[in-house]
């Protein structure tokens, strides 16, 4: 594991440098580095899930099985393509115990929070209502207000995900104690 760390800080600046850049993610210094500390804290984590996997099988074919159903379940209950909010009852376990889901939710807020998205459309709109104003009309987007042109990313984290600012620290203290203890 410690041969590895080189290999895998290296890595992580080398794919997340671009990755940030293109993909055009908050110009702050914070907002960046707290995007590569929480990607070299998934990284690590879900190394470890793998390294936990490959010594509890005898080949590398018995522990195949296992990854490609983990890393499936891993990446549906991340948050993204299931919302918390549409999780069943039953499997919602899999977003507590899941490393990415803690993960994805520090780089939401990370991203989000203290930012305003102006709105491209309005209800009611067209016809009659193109001279509605103020009180009378509202964004579109999941999380606007009434009466506002734009929608804030808190707003929209909170109404779309139920991720909220609080716990974007959260992740960094739960990946390391489980570093830590492992």
């Amino acid at each position: 594991m410690l041969t590895d760390m080189p290999y895998k800080i290296l890595n992580t600046f080398t794919f997340n440098i671009p990755l940030y850049f293109m993909t055009h993610l908050r110009r702050e210094v914070g907002s960046f580095f707290f995007f590569i500390l929480i990607s070299l804290l998934v990284t690590l984590s879900m190394s470890m899930v793998f390294r936990t996997i490959g010594a509890a099988s005898r080949s590398l074919a018995q522990a195949m099985a296992p990854s490609a159903v983990i890393i499936l379940g891993v990446m549906i209950y991340t948050g993204f393509a299931v919302p918390k909010t549409y999780m069943l009852g039953w499997a919602k376990w899999i977003y507590w115990i899941n490393p990415l889901s803690y993960g994805f939710e520090s780089l939401m807020v990370n991203e989000f929070h203290g930012r305003a998205f102006s709105c491209a459309s309005f209800v009611p709109s067209g016809g009659i209502y193109s001279e509605v104003t103020g009180l009378q009309r509202v964004c579109s987007a999941i999380g606007s207000k009434a009466g506002f042109d734009y929608v804030s990313g808190v707003d929209y984290l909170r109404t779309a995900y139920e991720y909220d600012n609080a716990n974007k620290w959260r992740y960094v203290s739960i990946a390391f104690t489980v570093f830590l203890d492992s």
